[in-house]
């Protein structure tokens, strides 16, 4: 399967720049998701790979396939791009079946009915949905109708699949199912895919790759948990997952870590840091709930004072609030099965594991 290659692609609506000169590959055979908030482009960056968008500037080359190219005007119209996409809205003709939707691209192509059956047989078997072939769209549950435009899409084995966030339609519970149907259908067929979501669970449980945006532009590309661990700016870590957002200042360096000073905060506290990162360089420091321990404020351990503020139990986790005696009021995250009450005096300690220095992206003025 040929990768997709943005380079320089630029879209403009108005005076609006919903895609500012990006470029990215999306490479051969894996899925990566377009992740970020609405108006931030990823959905103009899906149209344009689509060729429902012509780009204003840029190239798409598919492979070593030149796709577009403003400059030159080339444009690949859409039905010409062997690709196969999967609507938000499911896009299933109330009029015809189950099998007839899933065949409709296969006739468009042109395929001989007997190699058209056994496509919409196979596709159909792959989504578990063989037994509904007679059925109409009316007939099935939102996620049997997301399997459906699934099987459709793949039916005519396109070398590229689109997703323009298909499962935001869907409760949370057959959210979570079909993440596991479409990552399970993806390893078995291969195909490169572009996967558009602002549902961070969603990217990060299905992505080999993530390609976060903001104002239309390219904030950061890498594995979920590259991103997850190593944030490039304030934007993209609070996008991925909740975090505690602290002004900083490296102070010294300390093998593996370095250690950073807080505003308020008397005692240095450990994180790691970017490469190359050296003291005195101002920016702020993300904490990740999960990374904060909270422990009784009679503890000999060192660490921050401060008193529950807030507390929900999930079964799983339970979310705190902690207000710390320094003013300000982190997350915290913890698994164990002790219980915290509003207003329990606490002493907080973090893992310099869970800490991240992010430089250069302070948002408030920090007091050396």
């Amino acid at each position: 399967m040929p990768s997709v290659r943005l380079d320089r692609l630029r879209k403009q609506f108005g005076d609006v720049i919903a895609v500012s000169d990006i470029s990215v590959e999306f490479r051969d055979g894996e899925l990566t998701s377009i992740l970020g908030p609405s108006g931030c482009g990823k959905t103009t960056t899906l149209n344009v790979i689509a060729g429902f968008i012509e780009p204003d500037g840029g190239t798409v080359h598919f492979g070593a396939q030149l796709i577009a190219d403003s400059v030159r005007g080339i444009i690949v119209p859409p039905n010409k791009r062997n690709l196969g996409m999967v609507f938000q809205s499911y896009a299933l003709w109330p009029h015809l079946s189950v099998a007839d939707n899933v065949a409709y691209g296969l006739k468009m192509h042109k395929v001989p009915r007997a190699r058209r059956e056994d496509a919409v047989k196979r596709s159909l078997q792959r989504v578990r949905l063989e037994q509904y072939s007679g059925r109409f769209p009316h007939e099935l549950s939102g996620g049997q109708q997301q399997r459906v435009a699934l099987a459709r899409a793949i039916a005519y084995s396109p070398q590229i699949l689109l997703f323009d966030e298909p499962l935001s339609n869907l409760d949370a519970q057959l959210r979570e199912e079909m993440r596991i149907e479409v990552k399970d259908i993806h390893r078995e067929i291969g195909i490169t895919s572009v996967y558009v979501t602002h549902d961070q669970a969603e990217a990060m449980s299905l992505s080999d790759r993530i390609v976060v945006m903001g104002e239309g532009k390219i904030l950061q590309v890498g594995s979920p948990r590259e991103l997850y661990d190593e944030p490039a700016d304030v934007q993209v870590a609070r996008f991925l997952g909740r975090t505690n957002l602290f002004d900083a200042l490296i102070v010294d360096e300390e093998t593996p870590v370095v250690r950073v000073k807080i505003e308020g905060i008397e005692q240095l506290l450990s994180c790691r840091v970017p490469p190359n990162s050296t003291p005195n360089v101002r920016g702020s420091l993300s904490v990740r709930p999960e990374g904060i321990s909270v422990r009784p404020a009679d503890t000999r351990e060192p660490g921050l004072p401060g008193r529950v503020c807030g507390a929900i139990y999930l079964g799983s986790v339970s979310q705190l609030q902690v207000a710390l005696d320094v003013g300000r009021t982190i997350e915290v995250q913890q698994t164990t099965r002790r219980t915290w009450n509003v207003g329990d005096a606490v002493n907080v300690v973090f893992d310099p594991e869970c800490c991240y220095f992010i430089a250069g992206t302070a948002e408030a003025r920090l007091v050396s």
